[in-house]
Formats: C-alpha cells, structure tokens, sequence
C-alpha cells in the first residue's frame, strides 16, 4: 500500500501523453511554427515542406501551402519592432510569377515584440501558393501560427461590437484587428445610460507615466477604466491614479497559453509578444465635473531592474449617469373626467352601518338580576 503514491506522477504523465496525442491529432487546422525551424517537427498535410528563405530585398522566408477547400487562412505573427523593423506579407500562387501584397506593413511602431493576426480569405488564396514574410535586414519573425476558419452562423447586436472571427483559443478578433492595416481612431459613443469617452487617438508610450485628462461636466454614478497595453511583462502592474489618488492596479488578461504571444523562450519567460487588454472600475466620487486627471504609471514589484518599453493604446473611460427624467408631452388632450354626481358602472353599493359590539356576558347577567327576573 505505501508503494503506490511514487508512481502516480508516471501514471498522471501517461495520461498527459495520450491526450495531447490525441488533441493533436484532432487539431490539424491549427499549427505553430518557431523560428528558427525545427526540421525534425511534424508538419500538417497541408504545409508542403519546412520553411524555406527565399530570394528577394531583404530576409525574406516562404511556406508552401496547400489551402482546404473552402477555407479561409488566420495566420498569427510574432515579430520584432526593435529598431522600427515591420514585417511585409504577400501570397504567390502557383504558376504566377508575381506575388499579391496582403498587407505593405504590419509593424505599428512599436520598440518591442509584437503580434497581429492576419485573415486572408480563400477567393484570395486561390488554391496552392506560398506565403512570403518579408522583414528588414534581419528576419524578424519569432512564430507564425497557421489557422484554417470557416463561416458559422451567429447571432449579434446590430449596435455592438460583432468579432468577425473566433480562434480555436476562443479568441475574439474584429475586422480591424485582422486586416492588415491601420486601426481606426476611436470615437465617443453613448449606449442606453453609458458613455464611452476615447482619451487617446493613436499608440503612446507608457514607460514610466503616461497622464491622460478626461473633461465632462457632471460627475458619473458609476466609472470604468479600459485600455489595450504591449511590451507589459507578466510579472508587472500598470497602476491608475486620478486626481492624485490611487485607484490601484489594472487587472490585464493573461492569454490562455493557446496564445502564440507566449513567447516562452529561456530568459523571455514573462514576455508575451502583442495586446492585452486591461480594466479598472474607478470610484465615481474621485471623478468631479472639469478636468481630471488621470495618471499610469509602470510598476515592477518582482524585478525593479527592468528596463523594458512599454505602451498603451485605445484608453476608454466609461461613465454612467442615471437616466434622462421624461417630461409630459402637454400637447396631448386630457379626456373630461366624470363629476362626483355621476355614478360609475363599476361603483360599488355602501356598506352596511356598523352595529353596536355584543354585550358581554357578565353584564347581561347583572342586568337580569337587577330586572327582578331572578326573584322568587
């Protein structure tokens, strides 16, 4: 009986074995490739081959594909902006000598690692091609994950936002998150009780304070706090100050480790490569009608050595204030009401008078004896 405990680990790891065998297995839509590439990985039916270079200005690298019918291609890119490098992403069919330019340049500036998820459709695929990635001087591409979506039917809002793709890490992706250009500038909106006031209009850094002023002029019932963040290492806190008081630290997402942003490698353990976005609920009172302030600053409990960029982008500050008080529309006529005189149909008949509450039985026996009925 005592042997058993030490060999419960081997059997929770076979158990581990065969059940990524068997996701694997299942899962052949979706697949990583670092870079470096290890030629010794198996590749999915539809990859023709490793990763080759391939001629051109600048590093560039090509994956032969053939595409599933019907399928629409998700590729994920990790790449590095250190020193402004983009990235550059064409698709060559076979037997065309020319290749189509799917996006001129992903790279937003950014002096970290980045990711962008880019959809490429399959009328514009095409049938078999290779996929070229094209980068500065120096191939600047960590990962690509490869993705293979069909449509589905769903049911949205017609006033909210609607993901026009949903991964197989139950990721949420909208039309401006994988297209390949510019994200457009965020504007104010006003839904039911809520608004929502954009306090930025484009990337900026973070790295050591960034203060943003919200101007409104009343006072909200409720606050809320949202921002996307890149180049925030796991192990750091963004915290929120406004009007010089510390709300605290922004609760950012951890992405599920599906995520090709994970980087992982030895001594970039805490960094994850693209957006995350992060929230904070702001007490209303520290909110006043004029101008606030509202203040983040970069936090490194855990290493106070580190000396890593950081930015922030798509800053929203949401107010709720209660609703409008409806004013009565004097316009419309008011029927005649009835005079007291006049009986209603469903009036009711009076009640009957209240008689006098039952003598109790002890004064009904005195007045007897005092009537004389009791003598002899």
């Amino acid at each position: 009986m005592n042997a058993s405990p030490p060999f419960r680990p081997f059997a929770a790891t076979i158990l581990a074995v065969f059940f990524s065998a068997a996701v694997w297995a299942q899962d052949d839509a979706v697949f990583t490739a670092d870079l470096p590439f290890d030629a010794s990985q198996p590749l999915p039916a539809w990859m023709h081959g490793p990763p080759l270079s391939a001629p051109g200005n600048g590093a560039r690298i090509a994956f032969r594909l053939s595409p599933p019918p019907g399928r629409d291609l998700l590729v994920h890119l990790v790449f590095d902006e250190t020193d402004g490098r983009g990235l550059r992403v064409e698709w060559q069919r076979d037997g065309q000598t020319s290749s189509e330019v799917i996006s001129e340049n992903l790279g937003e500036g950014l002096g970290v690692a980045n990711q962008r998820p880019l959809l490429v459709s399959a009328s514009r695929l095409g049938g078999n091609g290779t996929l070229l990635l094209q980068g500065g001087a120096n191939l600047n591409v960590n990962r690509v994950k490869f993705e293979w979506v069909s449509e589905r039917t769903m049911l949205a809002s017609v006033s909210r936002y609607v993901p026009i793709v949903v991964t197989a890490s139950r990721l949420t992706l909208a039309e401006a998150d994988v297209d390949g250009g510019s994200r457009p500038v965020l504007q104010d909106e006003w839904h039911d009780r809520v608004i929502r006031a954009a306090l930025t209009e484009k990337v900026e850094a973070l790295t050591p304070t960034l203060d943003l002023v919200a101007t409104f002029k009343q006072g909200p019932l409720l606050a809320r706090f949202e921002a996307s963040l890149a180049g925030v290492f796991l192990d750091q806190e963004v915290w929120l100050v406004v009007n010089g008081q510390e709300v605290g630290p922004l609760a950012i997402d951890v992405p599920t480790l599906e995520d090709p942003g994970h980087l992982g490698f030895a001594g970039r353990e805490v960094e994850f490569a693209g957006w995350r976005h992060a929230s904070a609920h702001v007490p209303a009172d520290l909110l006043l009608p004029g101008e606030n302030s509202i203040l983040l600053e970069l936090r490194s409990p855990v290493n106070a050595g580190y000396h890593n960029k950081t930015y922030l982008r798509e800053a929203v500050l949401e107010l709720s204030y209660p609703p409008k008080v409806r004013e009565p529309d004097l316009s419309i006529p008011v029927p005649d009401l009835p005079s007291s005189s006049e009986s209603s149909p469903l009036e009711e008949p009076p009640l009957p008078p209240v008689s006098a509450p039952p003598e109790s039985p002890a004064g009904a026996l005195n007045e007897f004896w005092g009537s004389g009925a009791g003598s002899l």
